[in-house]
């Protein structure tokens, strides 16, 4: 199959979903390193003033991932791979998409980082419908209210009432490992 549409549903009422309704957050960021992380967000407030609270400056929204006010005005080129993470954070967070795809969200975070970012998700949850794809069962278990596993080409849906049973990573294992001499 190779066409289809996707719709949002809000109570009784259903909309297409258009590509400015998708946020998506790389592995690996791609960001312009020509440029600090201030002109970046700077630039991508300009473009998105329709989407944007305008009650918040670019300092507020650096102040909701920790940003350090040295780090906002270096080469986007000099900074950490988990710094870049975080600016791309930030562009979903400032438009506000109702979908936001991840793709492995914290594996560039040190601990604390990732537990600041696993906080923000939660919070985001509850206005947005948030997919993401990890290799860590327990994050997966952490976050998510439905988890699909990919095995072996196929999803497998978890049932929501596993995802924090006692027994989840054993039922895991067993599913991923049944047919394992593929």
């Amino acid at each position: 199959m190779d066409s289809g549409a996707a719709f949002l549903r809000k109570e009784e009422l259903s909309q297409p979903l258009g590509d400015e309704d998708v946020g998506y957050i790389f592995s690996l960021p791609i960001l312009p390193e020509f440029l600090t992380g201030y002109e970046f967000l700077k630039f991508y407030m300009d473009i998105n003033l329709d989407k944007i609270d305008p009650t918040k400056t670019i300092d507020d929204y650096f102040a909701i991932i920790k940003f350090g006010q040295e780090d906002r005005h270096r080469l986007i080129k000099g900074y950490s791979h988990g710094m870049k993470n975080k600016i791309q954070m930030l562009c979903f967070i400032i438009t506000r998409p109702p979908v936001i795809l991840l793709d492995e969200p914290l594996t560039s975070f040190d601990v604390i980082v990732a537990l600041e970012i696993k906080k923000l998700l939660r919070e985001m949850k509850q206005d947005h419908i948030i997919i993401f794809s990890t290799h860590i069962l327990q994050l997966a278990a952490d976050l998510c209210d439905e988890l699909v596993i990919l095995n072996h080409g196929l999803l497998q849906a978890i049932p929501a009432d596993t995802l924090h049973s006692p027994a989840f990573e054993e039922q895991i294992i067993g599913l991923l490992s049944d047919g394992s001499d593929d």
